[in-house]
């Protein structure tokens, strides 16, 4: 599945990571801890990355060990990756095993506690794996984690982890059965691990050049006693929403519209989510967003007749862009509300245009830390170029406006989460607009000008660190940037007499 899909307007972005970290702060708004936020059909609709088992024809291996790898994937179209590296080491009493290592000994397997049952194909595989394990009886203390991986257990147990406390063995069936108890938080049981789960493929299109049309187009390292998550996919901002109506409003004599005509966005932002965990304990936790060559062109037109005024925001495109889970250890999902926020007026009749190009400082990275690092913000400030104001009629206006996207995420590892959002809104307009007309000249303070629009408008960007639901009116935020600066502050002439 691709990502691409996902920002689909301007430059606006407010994604929400849910964190999952073990032993955080509860939420505190002066120390910047967020509090979570759940979706509600959270487990529906995910794709399953599946365990990587070994090739076939591989002798099984039913030996226990101290330390041990295991990789997920897609299967397909090998867009993510998951890889977890644990040691116990330096604990006597716990060994590991990975059934994907023997599972072609095995004809069937029961996957459910307090018993999980294994049947083998054949008598010498059995007592094989009876020596290997007899072990785990050896010790009052001894145990071990076993992650279960075979096709008979289902999707929903593949790789699911079990402490096996004892272990008995029947003969003549060829079976045997583990006491177990399902781990449900594995970071609980693991004291020197790294999991990595992140992109592997170019899952987007290529950064893209503004539309040639448009004339004011911008140009793993050693494992050591701790626990690493990082999710890194990269969503791509390459899409065109051009003749789009944010809002249309009365009719006849007395109506008012707003139109996005040539609009569009171009870049990528990359997200990241890391947990290091020492000893059972979270040590450090942050999550961090990347924008890099992002950049926009909006073009707005006020059209109306009357007196009208408008007041709201408006989803134009709701998307469940992506979702996947490794039961038991990861999830992820990301979802936008995609759409323009406005406040506009209009007195008379007749319409006004405006617009801007803006590229975001490149790169801009904001880091929220949740625990045993720094916050770190930089870049979110834009560079803008106008276009040129047109209109027609006898009109004031009014005209403040901001594109906006508002993607959601959660990701949860293991058993908790916390939720994080950055909110930017950009380019983002102020100000207001007289279109006058006369036939005798004199407008713009010129004796020929027949036709004029005198503009004052700001123009910036808003970005702010959020959590909750609403990016207009959320449960907590903290400001990154916000600057607004003169856009245009000009009469600018449209005919002349002759």
């Amino acid at each position: 599945m691709h990502l691409s899909a996902l920002l689909a307007l301007t430059l606006g972005l407010a994604p929400v990571w849910a964190v999952p970290t073990k032993g955080l702060a509860e939420f505190d708004p002066q120390s910047g801890a967020i509090p979570i936020e759940r979706f509600h059909e959270f487990e529906k609709d995910l794709k399953v990355l599946k365990p990587r088992r070994p090739k076939k024809g591989t002798k099984p291996d039913f030996g226990l060990k101290k330390d041990i790898v295991l990789n997920w994937d897609d299967g397909q179209e090998d867009i993510i990756k998951a890889e977890l590296t644990a040691s116990w080491k330096e604990q006597d009493e716990v060994s590991v095993i990975n059934m994907a290592d023997f599972a072609s000994a095995l004809e069937k397997v029961d996957c459910t506690a307090p018993t999980l049952s294994m049947i083998f194909s054949r008598p010498e595989l059995f007592v094989e794996a009876q020596k290997s394990w007899e072990w785990i009886n050896g010790g009052e203390k001894n145990s071990v984690i076993m992650f279960a991986n075979h096709r008979s257990c289902g999707e929903d147990k593949a790789g699911a982890p079990f402490r096996v406390t004892g272990i008995k063995f029947d003969d003549k069936q060829l079976t045997a059965y583990a006491i177990v108890e399902e781990i449900a938080n594995l970071e609980t049981v693991i004291p020197d691990g790294e999991l990595v789960v992140d992109s592997i493929a170019d899952i987007d299109e290529p950064i893209e050049e503004a539309p040639e049309d448009d004339p004011e187009q911008a140009d793993a390292s050693k494992v050591s006693k701790r626990q690493t998550v990082s999710i890194t996919p990269s969503i791509s901002l390459n899409k065109d929403f051009n003749n789009k109506n944010i809002f249309s409003i009365g009719s006849g004599t007395n109506y008012l519209k707003l139109d996005c005509t040539t609009c569009g966005s171009r870049g990528k932002i990359n997200i990241k989510l890391y947990t290091r965990i020492r000893w059972f304990s979270v040590q450090e936790s942050y999550v961090e967003f990347r924008a890099q060559e992002v950049r926009a062109f909006v073009n707005l037109k006020l059209d109306g007749k009357g007196s009208k005024t408008s007041k709201n925001h408006k989803v134009l495109f709701p998307i469940t862009a992506y979702g996947f889970q490794i039961p038991g250890i990861a999830t992820l999902r990301l979802a936008a509300d995609i759409g323009v926020g406005y406040d506009a007026s209009l007195l008379g009749e007749g319409q006004v245009t405006w617009g801007a190009t803006a590229m975001l400082t490149n790169p801009s990275v904001m880091r929220q830390c949740f625990k045993g690092c720094n916050h770190i913000n930089t870049g979110w400030q834009i560079t803008t170029q106008q276009v040129q104001p047109a209109g027609s009629g006898s009109l004031m206006a009014k005209i403040s406006a901001h594109a906006f996207i508002t993607p959601k995420a959660e990701a949860r590892i293991f058993s908790s989460g916390y939720e994080v959002g950055i909110a930017l809104l950009a380019p983002k307009f102020d100000g207001t607009a007289l279109v006058a007309a006369n036939s005798d000249g004199g407008i713009c303070a010129h004796p020929k000008a027949i036709l004029g629009v005198d503009i004052d408008v700001k123009v910036g960007l808003q970005c702010y660190v959020y959590a909750g639901s609403n990016y207009q009116s959320p449960n907590w935020q903290r400001t990154l940037y916000e600057r607004m600066w003169t856009l245009y502050d000009q009469c600018f002439i449209l005919a002349r007499k002759p």
